[in-house]
């Protein structure tokens, strides 16, 4: 398939497996110049907001893709979820989709000062959740209250020995050549250790807490583990949890797996309790 067909297959298959929850409002969005998706919980418990990043390689993926990660996002953590459509590669590459999700989080944050707010996200959305943070750190502003990370992609050099080792076990990635080619069309012109790209090589001193959610068999396994480590090692809260013989972004499937649906619960009752 091509990139078109890629997009609106993930799409389909996303509207095919009907898992989205029934207990949230979805409303149409646009905050500056990224559109998105509200996922407003009939029980809200909390003015807090979950922002959303989806995953898809920096590619492919939006809103409806993970609404069914978003949806039982918000009914089970109470409160408002935005899932937000940020610009694409190859039509975009580094550092557009970055400069979506901080300009994102800044205007919420104008618009309300004092509402919490967590940055969640699966594979490439995780990626986007820590490097946001980074650059927001770097430039001395409020920091998001939490992050939810689901399998998140770290090392964009590809360096980590998972990449290569659950290659045999791993249906998403059996080998790392779209893994590769994904990050250099992200990437561009620059290095794939810039940490604002690859995060595994920031130096971080300070860091909102995290929960991290990775499975066994997946090639980005490490991401999760050395990152996590990372954290650990520098007196920050950090939680990692490996689910067993679980794939790639599992999550996809709450409410039909019950690894997906504890995955999901566990990670909104952490960034429940990080926005309260």
């Amino acid at each position: 398939m091509n990139l078109e067909e890629r997009r609106s297959s993930y799409e389909d298959v996303s509207v095919k497996r009907a898992n989205f929850s029934r207990h949230v409002e979805i409303e149409k969005t646009k905050l500056g110049k990224v559109t998105g998706e509200w996922l407003i919980p009939h029980q809200l418990h909390s003015d807090a907001i979950i922002i959303h990043l989806h995953g898809g390689a920096f590619a492919v993926g939006n809103a409806l893709t993970h609404r069914a990660i978003g949806t039982h996002l918000a009914m089970q953590a109470g409160c408002k979820v935005l899932m937000l459509n940020y610009r694409l590669c190859p039509e975009h590459p580094f550092p557009a989709a970055l400069k979506d999700v901080v300009e994102t989080f800044q205007i919420l944050k104008e618009r309300n000062p004092h509402q919490a707010i967590a940055l969640s996200g699966d594979s490439a959305g995780g990626n986007l959740a820590i490097t946001a943070t980074l650059q927001l750190q770097q430039h001395q502003q409020v920091l998001p209250n939490a992050l939810g990370l689901m399998c998140p992609w770290t090392d964009l050099k590809m360096s980590n020995v998972s990449h290569q080792t659950k290659a045999a076990v791993d249906p998403y990635f059996p080998n790392s050549e779209r893994l590769i080619a994904s990050a250099k069309i992200y990437g561009g012109k620059e290095k794939l250790t810039d940490p604002l790209i690859s995060p595994q090589y920031a130096k971080i001193t300070s860091f909102p807490p995290v929960m991290m959610h990775v499975g066994e068999f997946e090639a980005l396994h490490d991401d999760a583990a050395l990152f996590h480590q990372k954290l650990i090692d520098g007196g920050m809260e950090s939680h990692l949890e490996v689910f067993p013989s679980m794939w790639h972004v599992w999550q996809h499937f709450v409410g039909l797996l019950p690894e997906a649906t504890d995955s999901i619960d566990k990670m909104a009752l952490f960034l429940k309790s990080k926005l309260n």
